[in-house]
């Protein structure tokens, strides 16, 4: 608690100050003390496929079991800090910003459909030399998570599904939004549509100091063409519209099915689709939380995970 008042008071004297270059010196230290925290530690991997890798990694526990984290579309892997907080010392986290997310390698020539995305994530883990894992996504990570367990299922443990993509049941408000508007409210152009995304995104968010929500909006306004090109991939991709496929019926991994009960993105009926198809899977629900339980309810999602995955690990 006390590296977050700090971080409070840097914010609030650099709002007095105005200083843009300090404002992002205040952003980035605040967000190195979250990591810090959390016992997370950046790194950068280069993988054979030629991607340009960064990733947060837990600094110790190299004995624990490993749990690899996929943030959503537009995100990146500090959706996870606080989360990981939670959880220190229990697992071994490693949490990547996908290529085309975050700091990884980010064009609009790459394929950005679900099982390539899997794919690279599989070459990650191999260079990263960790051989068996469990893997939980949000939204279109979940969807990732899902093609990651088709691809390997040797190597995934168990697949959390945090308000995931996948069968893709959209709701009637985020669908008429799409339908009625040129723009996409989760792919902002400048820093002030920024707090647009975050409406749709989350019910109960943290507290964010308003200059962290102008630098994160700027960061992904900059970001917008390849969000572009991300979303039109995913749009013709089948590996989010898998329900009616049977492709769910034949993954055998323990799932936990995690949903934030006010998802203004995927409805709650997407829950017991997921419970009906895949043959091991469990469901908890958050009330009061929208589509990003993880951050906006850390505790709980990691009370629900610690539980599961503990359950899901295999005897040694």
């Amino acid at each position: 608690m006390h590296t977050f008042k700090l971080s409070l008071l840097l914010v609030s004297t650099l709002l007095l100050s105005g200083c843009d270059g300090l404002a992002k010196w205040a952003y980035e230290t605040g967000l190195g003390l979250e990591k810090s925290r959390a016992g997370l530690t950046d790194q950068t991997v280069e993988t054979a496929d030629g991607i340009q890798w960064h990733l947060l990694r837990s600094e110790g526990q190299q004995d624990k079991p490993v749990v690899l984290l996929i943030h959503g579309f537009g995100a990146d892997s500090s959706n996870w800090v606080r989360f990981v907080n939670e959880l220190e010392g229990d697992f071994h986290f490693v949490v990547p910003d996908l290529p085309g997310h975050g700091e990884t390698t980010r064009t609009t020539t790459l394929d950005y459909t679900m099982a390539a995305q899997a794919k690279r994530l599989v070459n990650l883990m191999e260079t990263l030399e960790i051989p068996a894992y469990h893997v939980a996504g949000n939204s279109m990570g979940g969807a990732i998570t899902l093609a990651l367990a088709q691809a390997a299922p040797q190597r995934v443990l168990s697949m959390g599904l945090v308000d995931s993509a996948g069968l893709t049941r959209q709701t009637e408000e985020f669908k008429a939004i799409l339908a009625s508007s040129d723009s996409n409210p989760l792919i902002p152009r400048s820093p002030e549509q920024f707090h647009t995304t975050l409406k749709w995104a989350m019910e109960d968010a943290p507290y964010i100091p308003e200059f962290f929500i102008d630098i994160m909006g700027a960061k992904k306004a900059e970001n917008a063409p390849v969000a572009d090109k991300i979303w039109q991939d995913m749009d013709t991709d089948p590996g989010m519209s898998l329900e009616g496929t049977g492709t769910l019926t034949t993954l055998n991994q323990p799932a936990l099915i995690l949903w934030g009960r006010e998802d203004r993105l995927l409805g709650e009926d997407n829950v017991e689709a997921f419970l009906e198809a895949l043959p091991r899977a469990r469901a908890v629900i958050l009330d009061g939380i929208g589509h990003v339980p993880m951050a906006e309810a850390p505790t709980k999602s990691a009370d629900a995970f610690r539980v599961f995955w503990r359950e899901a690990q295999p005897e040694s």
